[in-house]
């Protein structure tokens, strides 16, 4: 039996045979509505392809147990699996997945107001709670509309349903007076409050552009039509971090994934002698957009990559040590004002980083305990071999649109591979791929990326210690050993024309990790040892933010670059935003973030 609520927003008659279907629930609670509309889903054999539930509270104070606790036993398996995956209480938009991506819940955590304005989404059901209570009955707009009937307005699907208790009918007013109404009414409270229930469907008429423009704008290439006008088929072109997180994002969704690069399998590959890197997340005083962005990709990485093997994602933690020289910021003050769970990020003093490290430092600074040491050359095979992915040796030196197609040339003139879809992920080489292409704007962001190169040095531990049990980073950073082999990083080359390992960036990564570890003199002490290395390049664009995002007047055409030194950190985000967008999705990012990363 479908359960009250359900049944007055439409369910299941309104996802039969829909390709996917999307609630919002603006008062989440311990999660019992997302349990039903689960089971009511899995129950019904015309359910839609896809259910996408997105749920807003103010913060995370449930934990695991007490959810299970409060469960009914018909329910409990599904209980069980969001505990399985509840996550730490901090702000912003988490994407949690089950039955195989199928189902998907978004939990906003912060105040609804400013979540919705955040959200970018087509929702097909709303269940508003009471807007005096939760704060979302906004003072007016200039225009005499209450900002929730404006966001409510622009976030909807036509026909979309609203069902909200304890809501009298005339709060609805500004939507009937849009004229986007098809039916009002008054329902019993069902048992929800003591105060009855509004329910309200959308018509088919387009909602005003005006407030559209005020979230999202009237043509939004974030939220794409379904069913899909082509075949699910995405060419991506680029096979580093950024590529392979998007074609995972894809194959993940039951996409046909074909990745291209010229330099695949082969023994100079940009990764093939990349011996480690860092997982690790970023703090700011004021939580800015660049902080944001580093907790939404860090989060998603975790969560996508958690069950690799312990030699391909080791979760070590990181410490970020607290600068002695330069531009001083006291990290601790940072940890205080933010207030993050202790699991996420926690100053430590020097005792206690000492501890945590193994080796005796001489400061303290910031524990991320989930940060994570990453085999490079592992992770990416494991992404490759993800099903529904095909990875091509091939050189594309432009592309081209040729009907609902685009198509990718070689230096020949050859076309190697055409799809409905294409997304450039090849780092700083897709400035040039555009510019021969003729799709790229003088003035955009992607004009004025550039190539910094940088150098690793591999350390042998015993001349570090043993090395640290954690990575210690600041100015530069340590990771721990691995088959003997601690790897210190990293320099950074303006202006270079070529990348290779020097002496002078071996001399200059041992300083680093000399002063990192608190081992004083270490580069002139091992002066005459000879070290191997890694050298490769970073795109990076002004403002060390990537761009992720469709190209404009060129529909199908997406692109993921200007990861700077966080490649790890985005990939995963990036692919999600963009296999999500293309999935018509809930999109797991605020929507203040993506109009900064989506300018390109």
């Amino acid at each position: 039996m479908v359960d009250a609520w359900l049944s007055l927003l439409g369910m299941p008659a309104a996802w039969a045979g829909r390709t996917e279907f999307t609630l919002l629930d603006t008062d989440f609670g311990q999660g019992f509505r997302f349990f039903q509309v689960w089971e009511a889903w899995r129950q019904d054999p015309n359910r839609s392809a896809r259910l996408h539930v997105v749920g807003f509270l103010d913060h995370l104070p449930v934990r695991p147990g007490e959810i299970r606790q409060s469960c009914v036993s018909q329910l409990k398996s599904k209980v069980d699996a969001l505990a399985a995956q509840w996550p730490l209480n901090l702000p912003g938009l988490h994407r949690l997945e089950f039955e195989a991506g199928a189902v998907t819940l978004t939990l906003g955590v912060g105040p609804a107001p400013v979540l919705l304005k955040r959200l970018r989404a087509r929702v097909d059901a709303f269940y508003l709670c009471d807007p005096g209570a939760s704060g979302l009955q906004a003072a007016s707009t200039g225009n005499g509309m209450p900002e929730l009937a404006r966001t409510v307005c622009a976030l909807a699907r036509p026909q979309a349903r609203l069902f909200m208790p304890g809501v009298p009918s005339r709060w609805l007013g500004p939507l009937a007076s849009l004229g986007v109404l098809s039916q009002l009414e008054q329902r019993p409270s069902v048992g929800l409050t003591n105060l009855g229930a509004s329910c309200a469907t959308l018509s088919d008429k387009p909602c005003s552009s005006d407030a559209r423009d005020t979230v999202f704008g009237h043509s939004d290439p974030w939220q794409q039509p379904s069913p899909f006008p082509h075949s699910r088929h995405v060419l991506v072109v680029g096979a580093g971090f950024a590529g392979m997180g998007v074609a995972q994002s894809f194959a993940l969704r039951g996409w046909r994934v074909s990745v291209l690069d010229g330099q695949w399998g082969r023994s100079d590959s940009p990764h093939q002698q990349h011996a480690g890197a860092a997982l690790t997340p970023m703090l700011a005083r004021d939580d800015n957009i660049r902080a944001r962005l580093s907790r939404a990709g860090s989060l998603r990485a975790q969560a996508r990559w958690g069950a690799l093997p312990e030699a391909v994602l080791s979760r070590c933690g990181a410490i970020q040590l607290q600068r002695n020289q330069g531009r001083i910021v006291e990290l601790a003050e940072v940890v205080d004002a933010l207030q993050f769970p202790n699991e996420w990020a926690r100053f430590v003093s020097r005792e206690q980083a000492s501890e945590i490290a193994g080796l005796k430092l001489d400061r303290g600074g910031i524990y991320f305990p989930t940060a994570a040491r990453i085999d490079p050359q592992g992770l990416l095979g494991a992404l490759a071999n993800t099903p529904g992915i095909e990875v091509r040796r091939a050189e594309v030196l432009t592309i081209r649109k040729q009907g609902a197609s685009w198509q990718a040339f070689d230096s020949d003139g050859k076309v190697v591979m055409q799809a409905p879809y294409v997304v450039l992920a090849g780092g700083f080489s897709t400035r040039g791929l555009l510019e021969r292409s003729g799709l790229l704007a003088k003035d955009s962001r992607l004009a004025a990326m550039h190539a910094l190169g940088g150098e690793i040095t591999f350390v042998p531990d015993a001349l570090l210690a043993g090395g640290p049990r954690c990575i210690v980073g600041g100015d530069g950073y340590v990771l721990p050993s691995r088959h003997g082999v601690c790897v210190a990083g990293s320099s950074y080359l303006h202006g270079a024309k070529d990348i290779a390992v020097t002496p002078v960036g071996v001399q200059g990564n041992l300083k680093r990790a000399s002063g990192l570890l608190n081992l004083p003199g270490l580069p002139e002490k091992v002066v005459s040892h000879a070290f191997q290395g890694w050298a490769g390049w970073r795109a990076v664009l002004p403002g060390r933010l990537p761009a992720i995002g469709p190209v404009a007047q060129a529909e199908g055409l997406w692109v993921a670059t200007g990861f700077a030194s966080r490649g790890l950190t985005w990939a995963t985000l990036a692919g999600d935003l963009i296999a999500g967008a293309l999935n018509s999705e809930p999109i797991a990012l605020e929507n203040d973030i993506i109009e900064v990363v989506s300018e390109i």
